[in-house]
């Protein structure tokens, strides 16, 4: 049986999951924003959020739980902010739409917030907040997510990993880009350990009796247990993280006019919502001072000393530029299962398979 990885050119991916979404009734366009999103994370070394879920959204939509034809409202009264409804399209295709939206009102007022409701999952959030980046500004993207992260002091999940992500341009220094869940980790995290057939580290997961979990095949999200906030436990700021949470939900669902996580039922739980944020940086100050400044930042964080074992001391999205300028290169790293999957996806759609 074939193991290990294989290297993907990453516009061959692209086309690949073109085709894959323009099969099952999805618009071009849509189809293009939507692979071109899951492989930018992919490039950025973020495989548990890009192109190993293909398969997940392609049979979304063609078992018509994601809207391939959405139709997508914006409701506003006020020149900065509005509220979406994303009619239960793709969340990429919605994101995207949203982003572009507070940056377009950012552009007029010098700020743009637009909340989300009733969208689908929209993978990582660093894509959109990247998209700010051409414009000289600052990017924010939040989304709520299915529950599966328990409260401190509770074994019963309350919210989701609640992602934000912000991105700030620099100079001559790779991008500020923070993409992080508000749990300990991503709940992709355990997907991917279990298909690499390795153990969790105590700490990311408890049972229903709120003992740690450290086999990955012996997690299932249930009304019991599950995912730690961020701080694993109370003592380590536990509440911090699960505050975090909690205000991504806010955001996200409870401003957006839907509701939070934790009062809603099937099958309302399958859907996301979403908040994006624009900031243009010359609303504050000039943009070459304030790139000048973020590279005089960054440069004195990587000049920082360095323990036994640490090769080099990163802003955020520095390590992940590294690893985006390798992979166009030299292909895009995929686990023989994804590759499996991608194979069986190609046969399933009757598409040709070309990777």
């Amino acid at each position: 049986m074939t193991t290990g990885k294989t290297r993907v050119d990453a516009k061959k991916l692209t086309d690949f999951t073109i085709r894959a979404f323009q099969k099952v009734g999805v618009p071009q366009e849509d189809a293009q924003i939507t692979a071109r999103i899951l492989v930018a994370t992919d490039l950025r070394g973020v495989d548990t959020h890009g192109i190993a879920h293909l398969a997940g959204y392609v049979r979304g939509v063609k078992g018509g739980r994601i809207n391939r034809k959405p139709n997508v409202k914006v409701f506003s009264q006020a020149p900065a902010t509005a509220t979406m409804d994303g009619d239960q399209g793709l969340g990429f295709v919605v994101g995207h739409h949203a982003m572009m939206e507070a940056i377009h009102r950012a552009e007029k007022t010098g700020a743009g917030f637009i909340t989300v409701r009733n969208s689908t999952h929209f993978g990582a959030g660093a894509p959109y907040a990247m998209i700010a980046l051409e414009h000289d500004m600052v990017g924010i993207a939040m989304t709520s997510t299915g529950l599966g992260v328990v409260a401190p002091g509770s074994v019963k999940p309350a919210v989701g990993t609640n992602p934000l992500a912000v991105a700030v341009p620099a100079g001559k220094k790779p991008p500020f880009v923070l993409d992080m869940a508000t749990s300990v980790v991503a709940g992709s995290k355990v997907e991917l350990a279990r298909r690499e057939g390795k153990s969790m580290p105590e700490g990311w997961v408890i049972d229903k009796e709120g003992k740690p979990i450290t086999d990955p095949t012996e997690y299932k999200v249930s009304s019991e247990g599950g995912l730690l906030p961020l701080g694993g436990t109370p003592a380590l700021g536990a509440y911090k993280g699960f505050g975090l949470g909690v205000l991504v939900e806010i955001l996200c669902g409870v401003l957006s006019g839907s509701s939070a996580i934790i009062l809603k039922k099937p099958p309302e739980m399958t859907y996301c919502e979403h908040f994006f944020g624009a900031l243009r940086i010359d609303s504050f100050l000039p943009v070459k001072n304030f790139k000048k400044s973020m590279d005089e930042m960054i440069e004195a964080f990587e000049a920082l000393p360095t323990l036994p074992g640490a090769r080099k001391i990163y802003a955020a999205g520095g390590y992940e530029a590294e690893i985006e300028k390798d992979r166009k290169a030299n292909g895009i790293p995929l686990h023989f299962k994804v590759v499996e999957g991608l194979q069986g996806l190609a046969k399933e759609l009757d598409i040709k398979y070309d990777l």
